[in-house]
């Protein structure tokens, strides 16, 4: 059998970092992978208090790096779990780096994520015909029976008596199971504002958990349904910073403004799943934590393992990992994924940071494996 075992995107310390991440795979056909590109600039590995400062740190980063000549499109920030593009998006927007989200939407344009908007706008005013958008939006999540011709009673209703689509309920006739539930529906969420003071995050985890919303979510074993538990997790984490639901409203507003031009060139955000066969002059990869990557409920760790390794070579020159100390309310350690790489192939600090004599070594000898790689028509 012959193997091939060269690769022609990555240098030497990306692909050192990578084989020993992977050789703990017990499944996996031995293969070194090697390289004549050269060992290049060393694997940054980052370690910050909040996900706030090390979505703060990436922008400053990549800015940097533009300023010095690269290009938008050659950079990607790459994560494991969608959710985790919210802190990077509000970084990103807040230094105006272009930016693009990969075969996804931005954090607050996902389903659950506007849907649990829904719920608070409704929480805050019931009564206003202004919520009536939010109350079509979630009174049948889950699913209570309201079907077109139901919602269209509770309409007419809501014009007759001159009220929300909310307060109308009570005067519209339904169907024995489906008035109950939306009473029931209506009731909590009229609960909700009854309720002893408390933060935008309680209540939004109040109101997830008594309207059905997040049970529903948890008996639903797919991958969609894991996705939308941790948008939720991540909104709820917010939510608690904000002292009135019209802050997080009008947050959420700005935030979801579009990222940048069509055509014009952005950085690229994307998952490890999608990033399987694309490549980067530069890559970041964030969250590196335990329960994050791999997660807590992950199936196979062998599978997590070799996305850390697809992760990795993605990059052609520069890759980093990060990680901190306190996510969404918990304190957290760094992947073991992170301690498998070699001590010789990273650094924890960034590679500009290096000895000016370093750095210029460095940078002669990469300038050198270009020319060759040149004539040999491979760069």
């Amino acid at each position: 059998m012959y193997r091939l075992e060269q690769n022609f995107r990555s240098t030497g310390h990306i692909l050192d970092a990578s084989n020993a991440v992977i050789s703990h795979d017990p499944a996996r056909i031995p293969k070194t992978l090697f390289t004549r590109k050269g060992a290049g600039m060393r694997i940054e590995t980052l370690g910050f208090a909040y996900g706030s400062e090390e979505a703060e740190a990436i922008a400053r980063e990549i800015g940097r790096r533009a300023a010095h000549g690269a290009a938008w499109h050659d950079i990607a920030v790459i994560y494991r779990q969608n959710r985790l593009s919210r802190a990077i998006e509000e970084a990103f927007i807040k230094a105006r780096v272009p930016f693009e989200i990969v075969g996804d939407v931005g954090f607050w344009q996902r389903l659950a994520v506007k849907d649990a908007l829904a719920l608070l706008s409704l929480s805050a005013s019931p009564e206003d015909r202004q919520s009536d958008e939010a109350f079509r939006r979630v009174a049948n999540k889950p699913a209570r029976g309201l079907g077109a011709k139901s919602l269209g009673e509770i309409e007419i209703a809501a014009q007759r008596e001159g009220t929300s689509l909310l307060g109308a309920v009570p005067h519209t006739k339904l169907s024995p199971k489906c008035g109950a539930a939306l009473s029931r529906f209506v009731q909590t969420i009229r609960a909700s504002g009854r309720r002893e003071p408390e933060s935008v995050g309680e209540r939004l985890s109040w109101l997830l958990e008594a309207t059905g919303y997040l049970p529903a979510l948890r008996a639903d074993d797919s991958d969609e349904a894991a996705n939308q538990r941790e948008n939720l997790a991540e909104l709820i984490s917010l939510a608690h910073d904000f002292a009135e639901i019209g802050q997080i409203m009008e947050h959420a507003a700005l935030a979801s403004g579009a990222p940048g031009e069509k055509g014009k060139e952005r950085v690229q955000l994307l998952t490890m799943h999608r990033a399987k066969g694309l490549e980067f002059r530069h890559v970041f990869l964030p969250a590196w934590e335990e329960g994050i990557f791999p997660g807590n409920n992950a199936r196979n760790h062998d599978e997590e393992r070799r996305l850390a390794y697809v992760a990795l070579t993605r990059a052609m020159e520069q890759a980093t990992i990060s990680w901190c100390d306190y996510r969404q309310g918990a304190t957290t350690t760094p992947s073991r994924f992170v301690d498998e790489i070699p001590l010789e192939n990273r650094i924890n600090r960034w590679n500009w940071m290096e000895p000016q004599s370093a750095a210029r070594q460095t940078g002669a000898a990469w300038a050198q494996t270009q020319r060759e790689l040149s004539a040999l028509g491979l760069a």
